[in-house]
């Protein structure tokens, strides 16, 4: 029987990563708001899409449920939902912050933990794996104007810790902390060629690298509790600001 992995938030990365893995094999559930992006061009009986919004608590269970109805199994949990836009401090309302909240930090916490009750039915000493997308900034220098984002991702990145250790010895957490992948919308390309400047490597985090790191995420059988940064090396460089 294939492998299913569970996405959530496939507008841009994440719809990559879906593509990615259906040409290696799995069944892929993909959690979507609003947009599917090119995901929706994809044919693919082994592509389940749903509609869910993350900032409700009452989809967590359902996409979870929905998921092993269509597939008969879960072995992966790959979350993505992240909003990601301008909160400075003084600026910060309750709407804001759990707009950033719920999706990130909450829907990560339980929608893993209801997976874990269908990845323990699977065989094998690893029963299943969750990876959590996070942000480099988080574990170094956060930079200015974002404070419902980083406070949310720092519980993320919490969260895996917590979960790895929860659920040992059968289901592996681990995170990616990324960098710079794609432009972020509005902003300019000078600033995007900017930020870009201010990394070690000088350039933007492949696609093609995340899809290797995640499969190997997948496949691993040994780690457990740990945030990779994947980020051109602007961790060691700091945000600047």
């Amino acid at each position: 029987m294939k492998k299913t992995v569970l996405i959530t938030g496939i507008k841009r990365i994440g719809g990559y990563i879906c593509e990615y893995l259906l040409s290696k094999g799995y069944n892929v559930s993909a959690v979507y708001r609003r947009s599917v992006g090119y995901v929706k061009d994809i044919d693919s009986e082994n592509l389940f899409l749903i509609k869910a919004d993350l900032s409700e608590h009452s989809t967590y269970r359902e996409v979870v449920d929905k998921t092993w109805e269509r597939f008969g199994r879960i072995d992966a949990f790959i979350h993505l939902a992240s909003p990601y836009y301008r909160t400075p401090i003084g600026e910060v309302t309750e709407e804001s912050f759990y707009d950033h909240f719920k999706p990130i930090a909450e829907a990560f916490l339980f929608i893993s933990q209801y997976c874990a009750d269908y990845m323990l039915e699977n065989a094998g000493d690893v029963k299943g794996r969750i990876i959590a997308f996070g942000e480099w900034a988080v574990t170094n220098t956060p930079y200015k104007g974002y404070v419902s984002y980083f406070v949310s991702k720092g519980a993320l990145h919490t969260a895996v810790k917590v979960l790895a250790k929860e659920l040992a010895p059968h289901i592996l957490v681990n995170c990616i902390a990324l960098g710079p992948v794609l432009r972020a919308e509005g902003m300019s390309e000078e600033e995007w060629e900017g930020l870009l400047k201010r990394t070690p490597l000088r350039r933007k985090v492949p696609l093609e690298d995340i899809g290797l790191l995640v499969d190997y995420l997948l496949k691993v059988e040994g780690m457990t509790g740990e945030i990779i940064h994947l980020d051109s090396g602007r961790h060691i460089a700091g945000s600047g600001i």
